[in-house]
């Protein structure tokens, strides 16, 4: 009875609902301090990275707990109202086709899509989108609810349960007084939940406090409470922390806006979706939302500079965003300049407008003025300042190439924790960490995306090998095969890698998958069968006659085509290509692997040199300190980088090809 009644009692506390039969969140209050059974995975945090790792996690089939602070944020888009773009929507169809989530979740709660970077080769288009920000965080919820062997639980995490291994005889001398195990948290209320992994994705909460001119409050975003406990336990383990901050601009109400002389660019007609499982997004293609651009007056620069000395932010020497810099930033970098500014709506039934490069963190009182002096928002209404938010990172050499920890083993970073920004390098990390608890829990090998297989793979090798002193931020300049690690590919190099080495891909996306890779091969192989002389396959398209009498088969002859009307013209010719000719995005993916046919070669060459160093594994215990024939400041730098593979300690600065020699033979 006193256990109904206590139940009874929690779940009147609890402020979340679940439509999903037969199913209980339960919510961690400071009046209750129930004892669970022990988990396989605890993942820390419900943003993009902790959303992911939890449901990646429970796909490999691990038991597994999601904590957050609350449930009702779970999958809140707390900064811009929008995914992808040039190498994070590479991230996002690399995510997508190991069956993760954010992509299927952009295609059922998108308000504008577009390809960015068309002007360009295919291989560096960037696939983005406006985001209905409570439609995205409902349809998250919902996933986040209904998932197989996983459980949502709110509450907030003051420590890490570890057990120092040292009294054990079996570990040599080397190994004592190193190994650390992770074996579950401690809630605000004293609670212990127990498992065999911990996922820590804390976001921008560890220590945070946000800043808004000279007035600082301890917050990770507004109305949420920062991560203090956990933060000091984390540099009591011995990790080697930094301070990084970031920034959000300010809010505009809808309805004060002056759109006319602004610039209007709407969606693609038809939208791209994200998902490999998707021919089509939710929304009509004529329902798409407009964005707007418009450029700020000579006026706000001294508006900013007479508010400097107000502005705590701006003038603290810790390091921002170089890439996604505030509008005082700007202005000290590029003075008398207009500084461009894009209008993003953050929903379908919302007045607010995003003001996409705005970021500031000036006194609220006169970020009023400073938005009036953009062209279009003389009459702006501000329904939320801009703030900037200051947090604690790791240092993500610390980590493995698969997201746990050297230092205590069971223990996982990933997303913002790692030094990164962004929802999708967040989203990619939480990934791996999360398919990685789970086959550690379930002692099973490791998951390793490698930088010649995927964008994922970049992203966290150069943060395990090189380290950040500044928020990370994907682009496709990052990567040495960008012909081959296209978006559009993305399913064809890491689906059957998740399926049968991951276990985070199901057996039908698997099959979906090898039927979808079947049909383009197979359209490939008989365009690649009829060989004709040049001259004669420009009869056909387009009725002219020129000199070449080069011999050339349909498929690369595509290479050199642009008209679309002379492209059907070609595989109309061809039955077998009838389904490759009709969907317009499969369509895409044939010309693209037609126009890099001739390069693409090249680039497996040099992706098999890179896969033979990578193939070189360098064991976690090495010790560089006693290695001989290696300068003593390279030893220092690899044991600090601690690079995972031969190819990996190559890019540690510094690191002599000789020095590598002599490495080699160590290993």
């Amino acid at each position: 009875i006193c256990w109904k009644v206590k139940l009874k009692s929690l779940l009147q506390n609890c402020t979340m609902r679940t439509s999903c039969a037969g199913r209980m969140i339960r919510a961690v209050h400071n009046s209750s301090r129930l004892q669970v059974e022990p988990y396989e995975v605890i993942v820390v945090g419900g943003g993009h990275a902790g959303c992911e790792a939890a449901a990646a996690s429970a796909r490999v089939g691990a038991k597994t707990l999601l904590l957050t602070h609350k449930l009702s944020t779970i999958g809140e888009m707390s900064c811009n109202p929008s995914f992808g773009g040039i190498g994070k929507g590479h991230l996002i169809r690399e995510i997508d086709a190991l069956d993760g989530i954010c992509g299927r979740l952009c295609d059922e709660s998108g308000i504008q899509y577009r390809m960015l970077n068309r002007k360009k080769g295919p291989a560096v288009w960037g696939p983005r989108a406006q985001i209905d920000r409570d439609l995205y965080r409902q349809k998250m919820q919902n996933e986040m609810h209904k998932t197989a062997n996983l459980e949502v639980m709110e509450g907030s995490v003051e420590d890490l349960i570890t057990e120092n291994l040292n009294d054990d005889e079996k570990l040599s001398n080397e190994t004592k007084c190193k190994y650390v195990e992770c074996t579950g948290v401690i809630l605000s209320n004293g609670t212990q939940l127990h498992a065999s992994c911990v996922v820590l994705t804390a976001g921008t909460f560890l220590r945070a406090q946000i800043n808004i001119g000279m007035d600082v409050k301890a917050a990770g975003r507004i109305g949420d409470a920062p991560a203090v406990g956990l933060a000091q336990t984390i540099e009591e383990l011995g990790f080697t922390m930094g301070r990084l901050k970031t920034g959000t601009p300010p809010r505009i109400a809808k309805d004060s806006v002056n759109f006319s002389g602004m610039v209007p660019y709407g969606g693609d007609m038809p939208p791209h979706p994200f998902s490999f499982e998707n021919e089509k997004v939710w929304i009509k293609p004529e329902d798409q939302l407009t964005c707007y651009t418009t450029h700020s007056k000579p006026e706000l620069e001294k508006c900013i500079l007479d508010t400097l000395s107000m502005n705590r932010h701006v003038i603290e020497e810790v390091n921002g965003p170089r890439y996604c810099p505030s509008i005082e930033s700007k202005v000290l970098k590029f003075k008398e300049k207009s500084h461009m500014c894009w209008l993003e709506p953050e929903g379908l039934n919302s007045n607010v407008i995003y003001l996409q490069g705005f970021s500031c963190t000036m006194p609220e009182e006169h970020q009023t003025e400073a938005v009036r002096m953009v062209h279009g928002l003389e009459n702006a209404l501000i329904t939320r300042p801009g703030y900037g938010v200051e947090y604690d990172f790791m240092d993500p050499r610390q980590v493995a190439s698969t997201l746990e920890t050297y230092k205590v083993k069971g223990l996982y970073f990933a997303g913002q924790i790692n030094g990164t920004t962004g929802y999708e390098e967040a989203a990619a990390q939480g990934l791996i960490a999360g398919v990685n608890a789970a086959r550690k829990a379930k002692c099973l090998a490791p998951f390793i995306v490698t930088r010649s297989e995927g964008y994922i793979g970049v992203l966290i090798d150069d943060l395990t090998t090189m380290g950040t002193n500044e928020p990370y931020r994907m682009f496709t300049s990052r990567t040495e095969f960008r012909m081959t690690l296209r978006p559009d590919t993305a399913d064809e190099r890491l689906t059957e890698k998740g399926y049968i080495q991951g276990g985070c891909v199901n057996e039908l996306r698997m099959k979906n998958t090898t039927e979808r890779i079947n049909i383009l091969n197979q359209a490939v192989q008989v365009l690649k069968s009829v060989q004709k002389p040049k001259n004669k396959w420009v009869e056909m398209v387009d009725g002219k006659s020129v000199l070449s009498s080069q011999s050339t088969t349909a498929f690369h002859f595509l290479a050199d085509v642009r008209d679309s009307k002379q492209i059907d013209v070609i595989l109309s010719m061809f039955p077998e290509t009838c389904r490759v000719k009709d969907n317009v995005w499969w369509r895409n993916r044939t010309m693209a692997s037609a126009l890099y046919s001739a390069i693409l070669p090249i680039e497996k060459k040099n992706i098999n040199l890179v896969r033979k160093e990578e193939g070189l594994v360098i064991p976690d215990n090495v010790d560089y300190a006693t290695m001989s024939g290696i300068k003593l400041e390279i030893r220092e730098k690899l044991a600090k980088a601690r690079p995972g593979n031969i190819a990996a300690a190559s890019r540690v600065q510094g690191v002599t090809p000789a020095s590598l020699v002599q490495l080699l033979k160590h290993v």
